[in-house]
This record gives C-alpha cells, sequence and structure tokens, in this order.
C-alpha cells in the first residue's frame, strides 16, 4: 500500500513501477530468471481510496524467482525477504513520489 499524492496519482501515463520503486532504470522490467533471479510477470497498481489530498494505491504483482540465481545471502532468505531486498530496499532508499505504507506478499503456490 502506497500513499500519493493526488494529483499525482490522477496523471495519466504514469510508469507506476518507475514511480513507486523508484526505477528509473526501468531495471524490474527488464530483470531476468537466468540474469537477476526474478522476473516482474505483470504488474499493476489499483485505487484504493482517497483522503484529504492523498491517492491510496495498492500494487499488485507477480514475480518469478530463482532462487540458484540470487546472490547466496539473498537466497537464504524467506519470500518478503528477497522481495524486501530486490524491490522494496531500493524503494525505501530513493525519494520518490510515494511513501511505502504496508506490504502484504502472498506466495502462489
Amino acid at each position: 500500500m502506497w500513499a500519493v499524492d493526488c494529483i499525482r496519482a490522477q496523471r495519466r501515463d504514469t510508469d507506476w513501477a518507475a514511480e513507486l520503486l523508484g526505477d528509473l532504470e526501468h531495471r524490474h522490467a527488464h530483470a531476468t530468471l537466468d540474469g537477476e533471479g526474478y522476473h516482474l510477470d505483470t504488474f499493476a497498481v489499483e485505487p484504493v481510496a482517497h483522503q484529504r489530498g492523498t491517492a491510496y494505491v495498492r500494487l499488485v504483482c507477480s514475480v518469478t524467482i530463482r532462487p540458484a540465481r540470487l546472490s547466496p545471502a539473498v537466497a537464504a532468505r524467506t519470500l518478503r525477504g528477497v522481495l524486501d531486498e530486490l524491490m522494496l530496499a531500493p524503494a525505501r532508499a530513493r525519494a520518490t513520489c510515494a511513501r511505502l505504507i504496508d506490504v502484504a506478499i502472498v506466495p502462489a503456490i
């Protein structure tokens, strides 16, 4: 769940991967299972609510992970730890248009 300024949330043609994750280089879009050890299969941003000039949006994505291609330190982590290291930690470290509020990771079987 991300909190975004309402004016920014209304912009059309927004590259939400770059905006929310601070991924200006589009490395997530170009990540491969063989190269980086993960692949972003699907990516969508769903509006949740608006309150006092802030839009709350949900980032929904499907990520395939190949632990054998990750660094040993990252591969030894839980699924949440792997995704936090690959996608969320860089977003927290950079100034973006949004603030990360909460994360829920659901493994697919």
